[in-house]
């Protein structure tokens, strides 16, 4: 239970298969457990007698930096001073980021009858077709357009998209510089006061092209402050990473 608790903490994920090669492990030590056979139904007693189950992940974690603490207070820090010498609206501060979906998202578990040896579930075969997603919120709980890019060279011609999100495409389906130049120009120069040239700040992770010559200009044009999470910490300072992007692909 020690060994486990310990993978854990870590984030590290955990067979049954990993939990009988352990107990076999710690039986080695053992003289009187010399014939000691850590079966499949020693494993899930043992995993009964402890209230052990195999679980869905529910979240993919980063490997926090050594230094994480340090990093999470400096960055705080900075926000802080530049909230004070700046006085940004609350809807002037602004973060995005991009997430893959896939066409379809087939269930992982069903309800079914017991005993049933094969259970299966219909899927259209799109599961692995994929596209990116590109959402962006303010501090004042704002939403800016959806900016979504689907695996193609051009626009089918006379398409007609629904109104209130942006549709580009890409021949590898990712946000490169022109996209994110595009995006900077179409939704976060459009937001509410946005055309006034406020004093804004607009938060983005570590990703190469957001820290392109040409974005922060463009930024700067626009008088916006560009601030990047340290590598690393997105899942404890990306909002949308954090409490968006999950809520968003459940719904869909």
């Amino acid at each position: 239970m020690e060994w486990i608790a310990d993978r854990r903490q870590q984030g590290i994920g955990i067979s049954i298969v990993e939990v009988r090669l352990q107990a076999k492990l710690k039986a080695k030590s053992e003289p009187s457990a010399a014939s000691f056979k850590a079966s499949y139904g020693l494993a899930r007693r043992f995993m009964e007698r402890n209230d052990l189950s195999v679980r869905h992940c529910t979240t993919l974690a980063q490997r926090l930096p050594v230094d994480h603490d340090a990093k999470l207070l400096e960055f705080q820090q900075f926000i802080i001073q530049l909230c004070r010498q700046h006085g940004y609206d609350l809807s002037q501060i602004g973060n995005t980021d991009q997430t893959p979906l896939t066409f379809d998202l087939p269930y992982e578990r069903t309800v079914a009858v017991k005993g049933v040896k094969t259970v299966s579930i219909m899927t259209t075969g799109h599961e692995k077709s994929h596209f990116t997603v590109m959402l962006a919120c303010t501090a004042d709980g704002g939403k800016l357009p959806p900016y979504i890019v689907f695996k193609r060279k051009t626009l089918p011609k006379e398409m007609r998209f629904p109104r209130g999100v942006h549709v580009r495409v890409h021949p590898k389906v990712w946000m490169d510089e022109a996209l994110t130049l595009d995006w900077i120009k179409t939704v976060w120069a459009t937001r509410p006061d946005g055309l006034l040239r406020k004093k804004a700040m607009l938060v983005l992770d570590l990703f190469r092209c957001h820290r392109m010559p040409s974005i922060k200009s463009e930024l700067r044009g626009m008088k916006t402050d560009l601030v990047i999470i340290p590598g690393g910490m997105t899942r404890l300072l990306q909002p949308l990473d954090v409490s968006v992007n999950k809520p968003m692909k459940d719904a869909l």
